[in-house]
């Protein structure tokens, strides 16, 4: 009986392990989906309401990262000190070098020069969020669940070599 009960422990915390390196890829995801989301919401905010930047970031509540770089944004709005340093307060160990730097770019042209051009390039990038999202949808899928499986089977493994 002992033995059963450490082999259900082994197998969930093992499995639990797998799970939390597989949280790189699930908050990767949700970052992209947000952030193409935020792209559409401020087409359609520069097309017809043209209201201030604060007042639309604070309309919309997001999750994660993502809301955390959109208060180091604001916050980097209302301080003309800190003008282009608002990417360093957050954690994005889950982007490569490359992203970040497409980041920084997006968010350090929100809000500059007239509505026209504003929207011709929020619509040029809109292409580019899409093959983010869908390549972190895709890595998601595919090495969150690889390291779920590979964490139960590395369970199974200890618990046979135990027994």
């Amino acid at each position: 009986m002992l033995k059963f009960l450490s082999g259900i422990v082994i197998i969930a915390f093992t499995t639990f392990c797998g799970y939390l390196l597989a949280r790189k890829y699930r908050r990767r995801r949700q970052f992209f989906s947000q952030w193409k989301e935020f792209n559409e919401r401020f087409l359609t905010e520069i097309s017809y309401y043209r209201r201030p930047i604060q007042q639309f970031i604070g309309n919309f509540s997001y999750q994660g990262e993502f809301e955390c770089l959109l208060r180091a944004f604001s916050q980097m709005l209302g301080d003309d000190e800190r003008k282009g340093d608002f990417t360093e307060e957050t954690d994005f160990a889950f982007l490569k070098a490359e992203e970040k730097r497409v980041v920084e770019d997006y968010f350090l042209m929100l809000g500059k020069g007239d509505s026209a051009s504003q929207k011709a390039y929020f619509s040029s990038i809109k292409e580019t969020l899409s093959k983010l999202q869908s390549e972190a949808e895709e890595s998601c899928k595919r090495y969150g669940d690889l390291y779920i499986k590979m964490g139960f089977l590395c369970g199974l493994l200890l618990l046979i070599l135990i027994i």
